[in-house]
């Protein structure tokens, strides 16, 4: 794991996530990037006739274009210190709450005041808001010193035609064409809208992998383990019923196992692991099935199930024949007790007796209610006897800590996209009612009420965030899958599904941010005066 975070590990799997990461860390600073430029262009648009009149004055064009990047800098002596703090701040929290709450091997973490993490963070700010720049500063150089004098903004185009009221109110039909009425402005915000929805469903990706990878949060992982003395299948199944009377205990489970037994692989011989199951594992598998049916695991039975493995690779429907007994795998799991090299074959305990012979257990596991006396373990020494007892509990706080780490820094990051997504829509809808005041202030003069002016806002805020949702979820879904292919299908098993559940929070993210960005401009239009509204440079 050192390795790992160094960027050194020769490890297959943690390979596989150093390309993930650095194409992660593109897409966030893409989505700045592209934030930034559609706030600034919106600014831009709100001051051309500025622009036009420093290019009555004399000024060029590259003057202007150094105006504009030399402003966006100037934004960066206060947000990039902000910023800064803000992240000091937020790791020493972070190294609190580790030390503190998730506690175990994070308990002796400190924090540790990083310069070059510093440094790195500013020249990450300077360069997103340089590439930020670069196409606002184009668009205000582009600018004629004649937009000063005629008072065109020069956003305005030569209208060859009415909108179209057919299918909506004027109101809405007036807000969808003044989204698109500005091919770049809408592409920039469609863009920078899509790129949080992709980077908030591939994140999202990563929680099932650490779940995967952390045994702690499977359900079967017990607290308490007792192997036979001599690892062979010699436990007498009746000490589970001692085990279960005992006050603290909550699950008992057993399995029997014979590895390396010769067996005929679809008409080929090979090796497998075969283990037996009881009730209490058999129901925890119901959740890791990837593909096949289970129920017709039941009792005596040639009905077998198999854990997915990268080398064995057998499928629903395939044969197994042990001896004389012919095995059917009605379905794939993606984990389960006992996974080894050779493929291992979970049956019920009647089959694996018929089929072995074997009546007793190797391995019984035990799981403690919260509230369990310390006793416990004592009374289950007792009853375990000769054969070895293993406490788990450490073990599993420990590994339960990790993944909340992960699971921290997981939702913190969406958190952050979330954030990023909703100040963008705010910030980008009122700029961009701020550039059409006066045609808004127009519209009053004529009859539009404050009613009809919200809808029309609220439909140009609507437009932009339908735009960045389609585009999001297409290139996120394309994320999402690509993500849980290569870590969990591949070592794992199973399909990759459609994630509805990120869908549905990212939609209702949206809805809200749209709501929010409505509300400003419109309660502003509202507690102006036409004639202000109007006047209004």
């Amino acid at each position: 794991m050192v390795l790992a975070l160094q960027g050194a590990s020769g490890n297959q799997s943690i390979n596989q996530l150093y390309p993930i990461a650095a194409a992660v860390f593109v897409l966030i600073l893409v989505a700045g990037v592209l934030m930034i430029s559609s706030c600034m262009n919106s600014n831009i648009a709100q001051r051309t006739q500025f622009f036009g009149m420093l290019r009555c004055i004399g000024a060029s064009k590259k003057q202007i274009m150094r105006y504009v990047r030399l402003e966006a800098l100037n934004w960066c002596k206060i947000s990039i210190p902000i910023g800064c703090g803000l992240a000091i701040a937020g790791t020493w929290l972070l190294t609190l709450l580790l030390q503190n709450v998730v506690g175990g091997e994070w308990a002796d973490y400190r924090f540790v005041f990083s310069i070059t993490g510093i440094l790195c963070g500013v020249l990450v700010g300077v360069v997103t808001v340089l590439f930020a720049a670069h196409s606002p500063a184009k668009h205000a150089a582009a600018v004629s010193p004649a937009a000063a004098v005629s008072g065109n903004t020069g956003s305005q185009k030569k209208i060859s035609h009415a909108t179209n009221t057919r299918l909506l109110k004027v109101e809405t039909a007036l807000g969808v064409s003044h989204a698109v009425s500005v091919k770049k402005n809408l592409v920039l915000m469609a863009l920078s809208f899509a790129f949080t929805v992709t980077l908030f469903l591939t994140f999202y990706a990563g929680l099932d992998f650490v779940t995967k990878l952390l045994p702690s949060e499977r359900d079967y992982n017990p607290d308490i383990a007792i192997v036979s003395a001599d690892n062979e299948n010699s436990i007498d199944k009746n000490i589970t019923k001692e085990m279960a009377k005992l006050n603290g205990v909550e699950k008992i489970s057993g399995c029997s196992f014979a590895y390396n037994t010769p067996a005929m692989i679809n008409g080929k011989a090979g090796v497998v692991d075969l283990v037996s199951y009881d009730d209490v594992l058999f129901d925890w598998c119901k959740d890791s099935v990837v593909s096949g049916e289970m129920t017709k695991i039941s009792g005596d039975t040639n009905y077998v199930l198999t854990v997915f493995a990268k080398d064995s690779r057998l499928n629903t429907g395939d044969k197994i024949t042990i001896g004389d007994t012919e095995l059917e795998i009605a379905c794939v799991n993606s984990e389960g007790v006992g996974a080894g090299k050779n493929p291992l074959i979970i049956c019920t305990e009647e089959t694996f007796e018929r089929i072995t012979g074997i009546k007793k257990y190797s391995l019984l596991n035990a799981t403690l209610t919260d509230n369990a006396p310390e006793n416990v373990i004592d009374k289950l020494k007792k009853i375990a006897g000769e054969n070895e007892l293993a406490d788990r509990r450490n073990e599993t706080n420990e590994a339960h800590a990790s993944f909340w780490v992960f699971r921290i820094t997981a939702y913190g990051f969406l958190g952050i996209i979330a954030l990023i997504s909703v100040f963008n829509i705010v910030n980008s809808i009122s700029m961009s009612v701020s550039a059409r005041i006066k045609q808004y202030g127009s519209m009053r003069a004529v009859g539009m009420s404050i009613r009809q002016m919200t809808r029309m806002i609220t439909a140009e805020a609507v437009t932009y965030a339908f735009c960045g949702l389609v585009i999001g979820y297409i290139a996120g879904l394309f994320l999402n899958r690509l993500v849980t292919v290569k870590l969990i299908v591949t070592h794992f098993g199973g399909v990759w599904k459609i994630p509805f559940e990120p869908m549905i929070i990212v939609f209702v993210i949206f809805i809200l941010s749209v709501a929010a960005a409505v509300h400003a401009p419109a309660k502003r239009i509202k507690n102006m005066a036409i004639t202000e509204t109007i006047n209004e440079l």
